[in-house]
């Protein structure tokens, strides 16, 4: 007899990867009013990190189990600035981005209550904070440098199993690092290509 009550108990019971990653982040871009306009918020990551230290970056990182990916961008952005649950509030999701090092990371838009003299952030995790102007970022053109990726394979690779063998017309991947320079920062690499897409979502609104 055909074993499908069992197949079916044995799929019933797992937790599908359906992003096909094996890790996965989630960020906010923080809005946040100053002198009558809407600025996003941006981090610069203390220097004694051993990841990306000096780096711009938005408040996030990993989702823990039985977490939300929607909550952990709002749980990461209250540790690392110090706020209480209360004075973020999510206002919308933009596309995730897939990285080149087997990461999803799932962008949010959140708006900060707390007025940005009063944030104390967590010195631990970071250096400095500052924002910038919607209305001025739009005004900049990022540079944007595509990236081949070339897939390596070894050298006992089996192509003699594959058609076409070493000809074989593997696909390589185009991957785009944005760039955005302001006053005296460099907000670059991930940050900058979701930094990128919101511009580009809000690009018909009238600030």
């Amino acid at each position: 007899m055909k074993q499908y009550p069992e197949i079916h108990t044995k799929l019933q019971n797992i937790n599908p990867n359906t992003s096909g990653v094996q890790r996965a982040a989630s960020i906010l871009i923080p809005l946040i009013e100053r002198d009558d306009e809407i600025h996003i918020l941006f981090e610069k990551r203390a220097l004694h990190l051993s990841s990306q230290p000096g780096e711009i970056c938005f408040p996030g990182g990993k989702i823990e189990l039985l977490e939300r990916s929607c909550e952990t961008a709002i749980r990461e952005t209250c540790e690392e600035l110090n706020l209480a649950d209360g004075e973020v509030t999510l206002i919308g999701q933009i596309d995730s981005i897939l990285t080149s090092f087997d990461m999803i990371i799932h962008c949010y838009v959140g708006k900060i209550s707390r007025p940005f003299e009063a944030i104390q952030f967590s010195k631990f995790e970071v250096d400095e904070i500052f924002t910038i102007p919607l209305s001025k970022l739009r005004t900049l053109t990022p540079q944007i440098y595509n990236i081949q990726t070339v897939m390596q394979l070894p050298e006992d690779f089996p192509f003699s199993n594959i058609p076409n063998g070493k000809d074989y017309n593997f696909r390589n991947t185009i991957y785009p690092v944005v760039f955005y320079h302001y006053d005296h920062y460099t907000i670059w690499g991930l940050t900058a290509r979701m930094t990128r897409n919101f511009i580009d979502t809000i690009a018909d609104i009238d600030l």
